[in-house]
């Protein structure tokens, strides 16, 4: 009685065991006949005990196990290995459709019949499958557009470079016959002839500057600008930046503070790219600071690099606007800011000229009308170089 009651339990038990794992799971005898299985065999493949228990596996659910790779499995494999992981069936059934499982079994010899008992748990991998090759075409499908975006992006450089250069060449001459006249190098005007050939001139000169400005951009996102590097007097630079913004300034009442470092060393860089960084940037302070406020430059410098804030009291960056600032012909809309001209591309491209250099562009404000401080630092000596001239380096 004791005999029965245990093996009752261990029964019992085993079932219970069965029942609380969550994949399908089916237990085969050395006939491969179904001795138990699951509760989550039942319910997935929507099959009942009766038809289950004591059948040949190949034959459930009218014959629908009678897969080719699963007798491989079970009749090959199995004979040869106590177990076999992660083995790929795909199959149509009748009961549930088109499945993706992977089958996982393992082989048990019992101590006292010394027969044998075959465990198969079968996990459903339809919909990761389905998912896994979605993500495979959409990666691809992505790899296509980044390359066509990438392509269109080189096509539209090369276009806004090669229509600057052609623009620039007419537009140097419009420029030069407009000084030569209003220089009246070949002849006096009268009042109104002279205020027309200074509108020409100014708006050649403005025209010029959003040209060069976009053929840098053109340069920059071609990877095509490189750096001609000279030991630099930057102290002596930022005073020079400082005095071709006064009169500006001036204009305006604005208030100009300066706390230029006497010990400031010289820096490896390239003057041009460095002067056109300082002008854009207290250009900018000067533009969009109103009358009687104030702008400032002040520097600080360790062992191995410079630091140059240039601030000021003006009209401020809202949060939501400070990454799109960076954005090319991006301009903040505010009624004074509608004043003012430009393209929107002095910032990002001064940013990019201090990354070229090696140097970090950080850009602060509280808010609107609350001013605006953008902080550049640049290394004193270069690390990379890329050609060595006798005079200079170049660096890419």
């Amino acid at each position: 009685m004791n005999k029965i009651s245990t093996k009752k339990e261990l029964l019992e038990y085993s079932e219970s065991i069965v029942n609380t794992v969550r994949e399908p799971l089916i237990v085969l005898d050395q006939h491969l006949r179904v001795v138990t299985a699951s509760r989550s065999f039942y319910e997935f493949f929507r099959a009942n005990h009766k038809d289950t228990v004591g059948k040949l596996i190949y034959n459930l659910g009218n014959n629908q196990w009678n897969i080719p790779k699963l007798r491989e499995l079970l009749e090959t494999i199995l004979p040869q290995k106590t177990s076999f992981d992660d083995y790929k069936v795909e199959h149509n059934f009748k009961t549930i459709g088109w499945r993706t499982m992977l089958l996982n079994a393992r082989q048990i010899k019992r101590t006292q019949s010394k027969d044998r008992i075959i465990l198969l748990s079968i996990e459903d991998i339809t919909e990761r499958n389905a998912i896994q090759e979605g993500l495979v075409k959409a990666n691809k499908e992505l790899e296509v557009l980044t390359s066509d975006l990438e392509s269109a992006a080189r096509v539209k450089s090369e276009f806004l470079a090669n229509m600057s250069h052609e623009l620039r060449t007419p537009l140097n001459s419009i420029n030069g016959f407009s000084e030569v006249l209003y220089d009246e190098t070949f002849g006096t005007l009268n009042d109104k002839q002279k205020q027309y050939v200074k509108n020409v001139l100014v708006s050649g000169k403005h025209l010029l500057l959003l040209i060069n400005e976009i053929l840098d951009m053109a340069k920059i996102e071609a990877g095509k600008m490189s750096l001609t590097i000279s030991h630099l007097p930057i102290r002596q630079v930022l005073h020079e930046i400082t005095g071709l913004t006064a009169d500006t300034a001036n204009q305006k009442k604005l208030n100009m503070c300066l706390d230029i470092a006497d010990d400031l060393p010289p820096i490896e860089a390239d003057s041009l790219k460095v002067k056109q960084i300082l002008y854009n940037l207290l250009s900018n302070a000067v533009k969009f600071t109103p009358d009687e406020g104030q702008i400032g430059v002040k520097t600080r410098h360790t062992d191995t690099e410079i630091e140059i804030i240039i601030w000021d009291t003006g009209i401020g960056i809202a949060a939501e606007n400070m990454e799109k600032i960076f954005e090319g012909f991006f301009r903040i809309e505010t009624p004074y800011s509608r004043l003012t001209e430009g393209t929107g591309l002095g910032l990002p491209i001064a940013k990019s000229l201090v990354k070229l250099h090696g140097g970090e562009f950080v850009i602060e404000s509280e808010g609107v009308n609350k001013g605006t401080s953008v902080r550049i630092t640049l290394p004193i000596k270069q690390k990379s170089v890329v050609k060595h001239n006798e005079n200079q380096n170049s660096y890419s």
